[in-house]
């Protein structure tokens, strides 16, 4: 037997809560929290970017894919969410054991650096959130060192946070993501009532369709063929980058880590399925109402490729509410920068410190030294970046590069720890979502790939 399943035997993961499972009503949702965690760190400032430059430039016509996404990412987190709690070892000491300790350090590496180069972008997302309040004016006016200082700053109160607050550290994370998360239902929901939308059209969005091409009649016939395959190609990638906003195979492979700090096992698989569906249902209610707001204010007044980034968004809102629209908006982008900034980089560490066959509990040492390297990193390539004043698209792109090998490969190792489970403890819904997500990640990351290449 690999020595990370010893490990698990010797030393378990911490039980945050008792266990009880003849619990029932308000003492079974408290237990609710880890698909919060996954909620709060997909959803981040480029989310936001993302649905609100897709509903700018299509309107409501993509608004459909929001629940769809949902709905496939439901499924992953239900199967990852599942076999965690009926394996006694972990998702990456399940591939040692079965390929070899180099397999897994395959899928934890790969993981941890996309998350590192991932971070950097959180890190400028916290500027973002800053512009959004005080404006892109004064904060232009700030040296790059004094960005890069003021970014160092704010990762050492997170170090400090994650070094002193070893054994209730996952507690405390489960706490704070539930605010956060509810921080961004107010203010995005109080921003979307604001926008007034058509409700008539909210639903009509709701059905299935593609944006219609919009070719001038006095092009030729075969101008109007090339701008028709312009306008699916844009189209493919608006749904792409939709899709993206809400379905993470790596928030979705973290939760099988999760439950086991909460020390569930196959007796609590209730209460991870309502768990699941209400962390994730509030991801996509969020995605959602950010999108309702964009397609409504911003479509047809402003062009998507000037929605930059999330303040840009924050700032467009305000000539057409005034600048408390601005402020409550961007109380949204801060709880989603916020969010992701911390669990992104947890992630990274739990899941490399179990792909090298240590300790992958949030509470032990090795985890919290990988986290505070991934901190430290992310917070290194922006500050690099911002000094040299290099684009963040080459970042993005090795990112992108990145997402490619792992992101199908994690939806893989779900699958097929998936199937090796008995049947009674895997209803035939989730079984069905998890291929067809395992599907939308090889088909989106060959389309990258393709694009890259």
């Amino acid at each position: 037997m690999a020595a990370n399943k010893s490990f698990v035997h010797r030393q378990g993961f911490i039980v945050t809560q008792p266990v009880a499972v003849n619990e029932s009503g308000w003492k079974r949702y408290r237990r609710i929290g880890p698909a919060i965690v996954v909620a709060a760190v997909v959803l981040g400032p480029g989310s936001i970017v993302s649905a609100s430059r897709v509903a700018c430039g299509e309107g409501f016509d993509l608004l459909w894919i929001v629940p769809l996404a949902g709905i496939l990412m439901i499924g992953m987190t239900a199967a990852a969410m599942t076999i965690g709690v009926c394996k006694e070892n972990t998702l990456c000491g399940l591939v040692a054991d079965r390929f070899g300790r180099w397999a897994a350090w395959v899928v934890g590496l790969s993981l941890l650096i996309a998350i590192t180069l991932f971070q950097a972008s959180n890190n400028n997302a916290m500027w973002m959130a800053v512009s959004g309040f005080i404006g892109h004016e004064t904060v232009n006016k700030w040296s790059t060192l004094g960005r890069a200082s003021g970014l160092l700053l704010f990762n050492g109160a997170i170090i400090a946070l994650v070094w002193l607050g070893r054994r209730d550290l996952y507690r405390w994370i489960e706490r704070a993501m539930a605010f956060l998360v509810g921080a961004m239902v107010l203010s995005f929901g109080a921003s979307m009532f604001a926008s007034s939308p058509d409700w008539v059209d909210v639903i009509g969005g709701l059905i299935p369709s593609l944006p219609a091409p919009e070719v001038d009649a006095t092009l030729a016939s075969e101008s109007e063929t090339i701008a028709s395959s312009d306008n699916a190609s844009i189209a493919w990638l608006s749904m792409a980058a939709l899709v993206a906003t809400t379905f993470s195979v790596a928030g979705a492979f973290y939760q099988s880590y999760q439950v086991k700090e909460k020390g569930w096992k196959r007796e609590n698989l209730s209460t991870g399925l309502v768990d699941v569906f209400v962390g994730i249902s509030s991801l996509a209610l969020i995605t959602g109402m950010i999108y309702v707001t964009a397609a409504t204010a911003l479509h047809g007044n402003i062009a998507p490729e000037d929605l930059t980034d999330a303040s840009v968004v924050a700032l467009s809102l305000e000539p057409l509410f005034g600048s408390w629209a601005r402020i409550v908006f961007s109380i949204g982008i801060f709880a989603g920068a916020a969010s992701s900034f911390l669990v992104n980089a947890l992630i990274g560490g739990v899941v490399f410190c179990d792909a090298i066959g240590t300790d992958c509990r949030v509470s032990s040492r090795p985890v919290q030294r990988a986290t505070i390297a991934a901190l430290l990193a992310g917070w290194a390539v922006a500050s690099l970046a911002a000094l040299t004043e290099v684009d963040l698209v080459s970042f993005i792109v090795i990112a992108q590069s990145l997402t490619v090998l792992c992101f199908p490969l994690l939806a893989a190792v779900i699958v097929w720890q998936l199937h090796t489970l008995e049947r009674k403890d895997v209803a035939w819904p989730i079984r069905v979502l998890a291929w067809i997500g395992l599907a939308v990640v090889i088909a989106l990351s060959l389309k990258t790939l393709s694009g890259l290449i």
